[in-house]
């Protein structure tokens, strides 16, 4: 049935950052990569000139095969792949480079494989959909799940931490948060890909720990599906394995948390969709139609979080850390990550999340919030920050400090003194000294174009944060003006510590983007 919904009314409803599972379609969508059917084909024609090959393995299995018609053809193809490996002597060179893997029983298909998406060009370039995923990246996805063996998600979310393969999710630490499952195994580990019949059964007979794991983080997250098919065979028996594990009362509460994004270049439809797996369970979830992933990712971006995940999986596993190895009887709630070897049980410590080089203490300088307006990488607490830090530091700071990101989502009182800065400053020229704004028209005179653009290229990199803030509020592009900031930081071109006229216009960018 068709919704009247829009892709933001569904997305904005979550209320919570939600966990992405990532199929083939999307590593096919930015690298161009092959689907399944394709993979398999090329792989073929390193061993076949018969152009009918893949054909021929179709026609010895049933499209009715438990694990699907490409596991089956694999299987096939392994076969024949190995002992071309073995036999032909243009895989010479292949049996030298990858010796050790061979040695230890690996299958040379799976070795290729791995070595064909580990040799993958994965400098793209960044459109709008690549900038969108790297900024939801930080705050609003919680987690990722993926039967992709390349390395592009890594690429894009590599403040995640990443687990490959059954072994390694059965044995390992998992926090639930800010981590990539790689489920059907990863290139870097070739021993781990899943691709042919028998390796789906064998994952199958071990299952259990995945989908009781699986299974709590459906319950747990609002789970968005790219880059399958609705008709996935993969998706259906993980969907199987998951109906079994609950009754239709607890199916129906995972309707509106299930959604399922369907490439289509027609226009976006958005219906429902429902599994029926012929025993009286029914899973049902939401399916949106579209090539419009921007749209997608720009309202993921409106789930508010305080906490980046990232911060939350460190603060977890280092909480789960102390309370495994101190003394239950000792007055520690915590310290700061990088001081837990110094704990003094003698005392009382508290909480502090932050990086700090030397000394103790919650690390938070006026230079850190300047940077954080710009690269966003401090995951400071709104609330800690306006209602001590900004207090404390406008004291010290007579020029002022960017305040907007942080009272943006502030709801409670705040300062006099961040009052007053809030009043000081309205217009653009009120962060300007005297003689700034005596010389500003002067200074625009000299310029054919104003924008932020032609003043880089005019002054260059290390002069134009001395020269940008002589523009008017419509002549600035803020998205020019934050590469512009990034880069100089991120380079080390120009320092912000003791650099008044660097402060300002990261004064002057905290204004106009954040400013309600």
């Amino acid at each position: 049935m068709k919704s009247k919904k829009s892709i933001k009314d569904i997305i904005t409803s979550l209320n919570k950052q939600p966990v992405l599972f990532i199929g083939s379609g999307f590593s096919k969508r930015y690298l161009g990569l092959e689907n399944w059917e394709e993979l398999l084909k090329k792989f073929i024609s390193d061993i076949s000139n018969d152009e009918f090959k893949y054909e021929m393995y179709a026609s010895k299995i049933s499209e009715e095969d438990y694990y699907g018609k490409q596991s089956a053809i694999a299987k096939l193809l392994e076969r024949d792949y190995n002992e071309a490996v073995f036999d032909n002597s243009k895989f010479d060179n292949f049996k030298i480079k990858n010796k050790d893997f061979i040695k230890k029983g690996i299958s040379p298909f799976k070795i290729a494989i791995a070595e064909y998406f580990e040799n993958i060009n994965y400098d793209i370039k960044e459109n709008e959909e690549i900038k969108l995923l790297k900024e939801i990246q930080q705050r609003n996805i919680s987690g990722i799940i993926t039967t992709n063996y390349d390395k592009f998600l890594e690429k894009i979310f590599h403040n995640f931490k990443i687990f490959a393969g059954q072994e390694e999710l059965i044995f390992s630490n998992l926090e639930g948060i800010a981590e990539i499952y790689k489920i059907h195994g990863t290139s870097s580990s070739p021993e781990t890909i899943i691709i042919t019949s028998d390796d789906y059964k064998k994952f199958e007979e071990k299952s259990d720990y995945l989908t009781a794991k699986l299974l709590t983080i459906f319950l747990e997250y609002p789970i968005i599906f790219i880059g399958y098919s609705i008709n996935d065979k993969n998706i259906k028996n993980i969907f199987s394995s998951i109906a079994k594990c609950l009754n239709q009362e607890q199916l129906e509460k995972l309707k509106q948390r299930l959604i399922f994004i369907e490439y289509s270049l027609e226009n976006t439809s958005i219906d429902t969709h429902s599994i029926d797996f012929n025993n009286g369970k029914i899973i049902e979830m939401i399916k949106i139609k579209t090539n419009n992933f921007s749209e997608l990712y720009r309202n993921l971006k409106e789930i508010k979080a305080k906490y980046s995940p990232r911060v939350i999986r460190d603060l977890r596993n280092e909480i789960y850390k102390l309370a495994e190895d101190s003394n239950p009887n000792s007055l520690v709630v915590a310290t700061g990550f990088e001081n837990l070897n110094k704990l003094d049980d003698t005392k009382l410590y508290t909480i502090g999340i932050g990086v700090k080089e030397d000394g103790y203490g919650i690390p938070i300088t006026a230079e850190k919030i300047y940077e954080d307006i710009i690269l966003d990488n401090g995951y400071f607490m709104p609330d800690l920050i306006v209602s001590y830090y900004l207090p404390t530091l406008l004291k010290t700071n007579s020029g002022g400090l960017p305040i907007y990101k942080y009272l943006k989502d502030y709801k409670g009182n705040i300062s006099e003194n961040i009052k007053n800065e809030i009043t000081k400053r309205t217009e653009l020229k009120d962060f300007l000294n005297k003689q700034q704004n005596n010389l500003k028209e002067n200074y625009r005179n000299t310029l054919n174009t104003k924008t932020v653009s032609h003043i880089i290229h005019q002054e260059g990199n290390t002069e134009a944060f001395k020269k940008i803030y002589f523009l008017e509020k419509d002549e600035i592009n803020l998205d020019d003006l934050e590469n512009y900031l990034k880069n100089i930081i991120t380079q080390n071109l120009v320092s912000i510590k003791n650099n008044s006229e660097l402060k300002r216009l990261i004064r002057i960018y905290d204004f106009l983007k954040f400013r309600k």
